[in-house]
C-alpha cells in the first residue's frame, strides 16, 4: 500500500510529474461498497452505450421529474443517455447513504446546483456523449467535468476568449491547439460547478485554465468568498476524452472507481469495493 504522493507548490517540476500520475491513474471495479473518508473525492466512470441492457431497470429508478425531462430530448439516443447517467448516478449514491436509488431525493443547493437533501456526501455530474463521470465527496463545493476531444469546436467558442487565450491557443499546432483547449475546458467548466459561478467569468480569463501547472485558481474578484483558494486537477477518463476536477484548497485522496450494473440484473446494485490507495496516483494536496 503506497503513500500518497505530496504536491508542492504549483507550477514546479514535482508539481507537474504528481499531476500527469493521477491523470493517469487505473480505473478499478471494486467489489465491495466504498467507505468514504472525510479527506476523499471518489471519481466513477461509467461507458453509457455499454450498459444499455440495463435501461429499463435505471429508468425504474428516476423520479416522474427525471422521467418527464428525459422525454424531453428530441433523439432516443439522447433520452436513453440522460437515463443511463441520472440512474447510475442514483445507483452510486444510494451505497454511499444506505437508501434504495428511487428513495433519494434532491434539493437545489447554493448557486441552484442540486445536491442531496440528506446532506450526507456531495456530488458532481458531467457526461460528454456515452461518457459518464461523477465526483463523490464530503464537501459541498466540489466540481468534474468530461470532454470528448473533437474537431470544430474550439474555433466555435474562440469569438468568445480573451485576446490573451486565442493567442495562446493560435501558437499551437493545430492537433496540439484542440487537445489544449478542451483540457483548459473542462478545467474551467470543474472550476465554474465547485464555486458556483458562471462560465462567462471564466472566460474572461481563459489563459489560466490553458496552464495544466496552474493548480490554485482564485475566482474573480466580484465572488463574495474571492479570498478562498482552488484545487483543479486534471484526469484521463478515457481515450479520447479529457477530464477535470475542482475543489477547494485543501488535502485529497482521489479513487478512481468504474460503474456498472450488476451482473444479476438488478441495477440498483453495483460492484464497489473498499478502495486501496493507488500508490503514487492517489494525490494529497496540501
Amino acid at each position: 500500500m503506497g503513500s500518497p504522493t505530496s504536491l508542492t507548490p504549483p507550477h514546479s517540476s514535482a508539481c507537474l510529474a504528481a499531476e500527469r500520475g493521477a491523470g493517469d491513474a487505473p480505473w478499478h471495479v471494486p467489489d465491495n461498497v466504498p467507505k468514504l473518508k472525510c479527506d476523499e473525492i471518489h471519481l466513477w466512470r461509467a461507458s453509457l452505450d455499454a450498459n444499455r441492457h440495463a435501461l429499463t431497470a435505471l429508468e425504474h429508478t428516476l423520479t416522474a421529474d427525471e422521467l418527464a425531462k428525459a422525454g424531453r430530448f428530441r433523439f432516443e439516443l439522447d433520452r436513453d443517455r440522460y437515463i443511463l447517467a441520472h440512474g447510475a448516478l442514483r445507483t452510486i449514491l444510494a451505497r454511499y447513504v444506505t437508501a434504495t436509488p428511487r428513495e433519494l431525493a434532491f434539493r437545489c443547493g447554493a448557486q441552484g446546483k442540486p445536491e442531496l437533501a440528506s446532506g450526507v456526501v456531495h456530488f458532481s455530474l458531467s457526461h460528454s456523449h456515452d461518457l459518464f463521470v461523477c465526483a463523490i465527496g464530503h464537501t459541498p463545493s466540489l466540481g468534474v467535468d468530461v470532454e470528448r476531444v473533437r474537431p470544430g469546436v474550439a474555433e466555435a467558442v474562440g469569438g468568445f476568449l480573451s485576446p490573451r487565450a486565442r493567442r495562446a491557443l493560435e501558437a499551437l499546432p493545430q492537433r496540439a491547439r484542440r487537445q489544449a483547449f478542451f483540457q483548459g475546458w473542462t478545467r474551467l467548466e470543474a472550476y465554474s460547478k465547485a464555486w458556483g459561478g458562471g462560465l462567462m467569468s471564466g472566460l474572461e480569463n481563459f489563459e489560466l485554465f490553458l496552464d495544466p501547472g496552474n493548480a490554485v485558481l482564485l475566482p474573480p474578484v466580484s465572488n463574495e468568498d474571492h479570498q478562498r483558494r482552488w484545487w483543479v486537477q486534471e484526469f484521463s477518463p478515457r481515450r479520447g476524452y479529457v477530464g477535470a476536477l475542482a475543489a477547494p484548497w485543501g488535502t485529497y485522496r482521489v479513487r478512481h472507481w468504474k460503474w456498472r450494473p450488476d451482473e444479476a440484473g438488478d441495477s440498483t446494485q453495483i460492484d464497489a469495493t473498499d478502495a486501496q490507495p493507488f500508490g503514487s496516483n492517489s494525490i494529497e494536496v496540501k
